[in-house]
């Protein structure tokens, strides 16, 4: 009895451990990409860069982590509701950065914001892609 409260106090402290590093790893990311834009030399900008793939590769590490210890499946599932509301959430982001378009008449704040719309767009068709993709091998695993 004593070592199964163990383990559990060992797998509480675990996962507390992990969640601030899961913060930390945000803040960097923040940190990262708010001065990457002031950022001329171009081997800097690429170690900036690297810094924040890694940041980003982190995240998703840790919490594949933090969810296992919490029980939950460590494989994504993917389902056509969750697909749609990711795609949703999309369009309402290309939506919003739309009407900040429309809002200034910056043109250097122009143009930064319509690259977003335009990977706003990829992201959508990307998540379309899966969702396609993942309908097929449902309906193979089905038969």
């Amino acid at each position: 009895m004593v070592k199964h409260r163990e383990d559990i106090e060992k797998q509480q402290r675990l996962y507390e451990i992990l969640k601030e590093q899961h913060e930390a790893e945000k803040h960097e990311i923040v940190h990262y990409s708010s001065i990457l834009k002031d950022i001329e030399n171009s081997l800097i900008r690429n170690y900036i860069t690297t810094l924040l793939n890694d940041g980003i590769k982190h995240i998703q590490y840790i919490t594949q982590a933090m969810a296992k210890i919490e029980g939950a499946s460590g494989s994504l599932h993917l389902t056509k509701e969750g697909m749609n509301k990711s795609i949703k959430e999309e369009e309402e982001s290309k939506n919003l950065v739309q009407e900040c378009i429309n809002l200034t008449d910056d043109p250097d704040i122009k143009e930064l914001l319509k690259s977003i719309v335009v990977d706003e767009d990829h992201h959508i068709k990307i998540l379309q892609h899966i969702s396609q993709i993942v309908e097929t091998y449902s309906k193979k695993i089905k038969q």
